[in-house]
This record gives C-alpha cells, structure tokens and sequence, in this order.
C-alpha cells in the first residue's frame, strides 16, 4: 500500500513538472536577475554615493554575465567607486584591470589618469619621503607624453607640474630639518637639489638662502 502511495506522488509531481515546464524555468530565472538590470541597479547606487552597493552590484555583472557588453564600464566604475571612497590601491588595482583587458578602450587615459591620481592622493604633506610624489610624477609623465591621451594629457601635464613643485617643497622641508639636527651637509645638499632638479619652479630664492645661511655657519 505504500508503496503504491508513494509511485503515485511521484508519477503526480512528474506529471506536473512535465506538463508546467514553464514554471519551473521561471523559478530558475528568477534567481538570476539580468545584466542590464543589475547593471542599472549599480549605477544608481553610484549616483547616490552608495559605493560600497554599487561595488558589489558591479562586480556581480561581472561574475554572473561576463559576457555581457558593458564588462569594460564595470570595471572602471568600480575602480571610480573606489577612488571616491579613498581606497587608492584598490581604485589603482581595478583601474589597471580595465586598461590591461580593454586597451583599445576611448576611457584607458582616463583611467591611467586616475591611477596617478590615486597616488597623488595619498601624499602626505608632512611626509618627508618622496617616493610616492616620484611614482605619482611619472605615472603623470607618461600619459601626459603619451600621443593618445587626448584632453587628458594637459590635466596629466597640470598635475605633473604640481608634483615638481611638491618635490622641491619637501626638498626644501629636508633642509630646515637637517638644519634643525645641526646636519649642515645634508641640509645643503637638500637645497642644491631644488635648484638642480626643480629649478625655476618658484622655490629658488629659497635654497639659496638656506645655502648662503649653511656658509656661514
């Protein structure tokens, strides 16, 4: 007997599986929005400066329909979400990502502009260490000579000029250090390097006054 009972709920539930495949295929789809909409999603989420919704919505496009033809934005999207919140190496990583597999991409000078960007950002005024302003001047130099960077070569020029002058800044910064220290030397050598590498930038008067003051100590 039930044995019988339970071929016939079977042979019921195949009955309605076989004869509504449509509900079952819709349940299946549901649970997968579609691209565009997820898409959509993200970037509302975006422009509402929900940008850790708008990170993981965008990411997911990716993961669910990597074929789908706006993956290139939703990397760069991505990397701009991270910018904005100040996660600079994550913004540079995703940034890099998009230039690597999209090359021919209209918006790769505008991400390289970004990742310098993203190093520019975290100068440290205080900071007497120089080589995050260095890898940010040559990330700047690059897309600034580069031929195809467009409009984006005199913003990169712009910022690169900015970078020289935060270098002979804290070169200057080195040298009243220094002089502080009582290390006259080093302090010298700092202020020689602002009129030898980052001359005629407005900080010259300066090193040559902390030079001629070293003299006559």
């Amino acid at each position: 007997m039930r044995r019988a009972a339970y071929i016939f709920v079977v042979l019921v539930v195949g009955g309605l599986l076989t004869g509504c495949p449509s509900l079952f295929r819709t349940v299946s789809q549901g649970e997968v929005e579609s691209a565009e909409d997820l898409f959509k999603d993200a970037e509302a989420a975006f422009s509402n400066k929900d940008y850790d919704k708008a990170i993981s919505l965008y990411e997911k496009v990716r993961s669910a329909h990597p074929d789908f033809e706006k993956i290139p934005q939703t990397y760069l999207k991505a990397a701009e979400a991270f910018y904005e919140k100040g996660q600079y190496e994550k913004a540079i990583s995703r940034y890099l990502q998009f230039a690597e597999l999209h090359p021919a991409h209209e918006d790769v000078p505008k991400a390289k502009y970004y990742v310098a960007m993203s190093y520019f950002q975290q100068i440290k005024a205080a900071d007497l260490d120089n080589r995050i302003v260095h890898t940010a001047a040559e990330a700047f130099k690059a897309l600034k000579d580069s031929p195809d960077a467009g409009e984006w070569a005199k913003k990169a020029e712009e910022k690169y000029d900015e970078c020289m002058k935060k270098l002979a800044e804290k070169e200057l910064d080195k040298a009243r250090t220094y002089i502080s220290m009582g290390k006259y030397k080093a302090a010298k050598m700092a202020a020689q390097r602002v009129l030898d590498e980052y001359g005629k930038l407005g900080y010259d008067k300066d090193a040559e006054e902390i030079i001629n003051g070293i003299k006559e100590k």
